[in-house]
């Protein structure tokens, strides 16, 4: 049977075991298409979850660990960097796991919280190390970052809103009789067909960047609100009492979309967080972390080592990576 056909079976659930478990073994390589992925979610929404005779599942999950057992690396500074595959499988996950029902993201301590309700609410996430293309019920497409997860109603059923913890990019379908919003932290991002980018990893800050279009900021303790054009940015964090809105470069603000690391300035702390989230690795540091700053763009799916010979030598620290655990020592020989 032709490939669409058999995730149309799939999802109608008319596969065997071993038909179901050659079906994911090919969508979990590198032959599957981004465009069956988009098949993949327009078909689960039109059929819904419907039953089967075997645990789809923990199917899943035991293929995922067999893929899981061939991506160890064991390198060092020393250490010629080899090319690998880099977690190009976690790109393909996102897409192919079935939708996990639960509720929605409780946003406290003068944050938008969502109410409970009866209508099915529905979670796609990212752990660290995997980027993923989310198709929403009206068309939307969001560009989910790594360890990032949204939040909403399925189909739609309470409107066009969206809870969001982390980092992604939305291009909005435009309709303007249901304004599409998206609560992150302390902001409400309301728009009627645009794209833009919203940062909003922990409640320390928050920041919305407006691509194309027009949309509406609003802090959630008060009334206040702001206005956003292209270019420009709205941001909070835990020690403003107001929204602050400036101009930003496009370009930088989306490079994670598609696939480019991209620093600016920023501080060791900053720089060791977004490896994690980047690569999916547990960073242990020891020696005091210098008080400097990194700039730099590096191409489009870099290898870690590759990004950690430029900065080990830049900043000045060993590096020591084993599998997902990667040391770094700052401690001045």
């Amino acid at each position: 049977m032709d490939r669409l056909t058999q995730v149309q079976n799939y999802f109608d659930g008319k596969l065997s075991k071993k038909e179901a478990e050659e079906f994911l073994q090919w969508f979990l390589s590198e032959s599957s298409e981004e465009e069956v992925h988009a098949e993949l979610d327009k078909l689960w929404y039109a059929k819904g979850k419907g039953e089967y005779d075997w645990k789809g599942d923990t199917l899943y999950q035991q293929i995922l660990k067999k893929k899981d057992n061939q991506r160890t690396l064991n390198v060092s500074r020393k250490s010629k960097p080899e090319v690998a595959e880099g977690m190009k499988w976690w790109k393909i996950a996102a897409a192919v796991a079935l939708l996990i029902v639960s509720s929605f993201l409780l946003y406290t301590g003068g944050v938008f919280t969502s109410s409970p309700t009866d209508f099915t609410e529905i979670v796609k996430s990212n752990p660290a190390g995997q980027k993923s293309k989310v198709y929403l019920p009206d068309g939307t497409i969001v560009n989910l970052n790594s360890e990032s997860s949204i939040t909403y109603t399925d189909e739609f059923a309470e409107g066009r809103k969206v809870y969001l913890k982390g980092e992604a990019f939305f291009d909005v379908t435009e309709d303007p009789s249901k304004p599409f919003t998206v609560y992150s932290g302390k902001l409400a991002t309301t728009a009627l067909g645009t794209s833009f980018n919203i940062k909003s990893y922990n409640k320390r800050q928050t920041e919305v960047v407006l691509v194309t279009g027009k949309v509406k900021v609003e802090k959630a303790d008060s009334k206040e609100l702001v206005y956003l054009v292209p270019g420009e940015r709205a941001s909070i964090d835990e020690n403003q009492t107001t929204i602050l809105k400036d101009q930003t470069d496009l370009k930088s603000i989306t490079y994670w979309k598609e696939g480019v690391l991209h620093f600016d300035r920023s501080e060791i702390d900053h720089v060791v967080e977004t490896l994690e989230r980047w690569y999916g690795v547990e960073i242990e540091t020891t020696g005091s972390l210098p008080d400097v700053k990194c700039s730099g763009t590096f191409q489009k799916n870099e290898y870690l080592t590759n990004v950690l010979e430029i900065l080990s030598h830049s900043v000045g620290f060993e590096y020591t990576l084993n599998g997902k655990n990667l040391k770094l020592d700052f401690n001045q020989k």
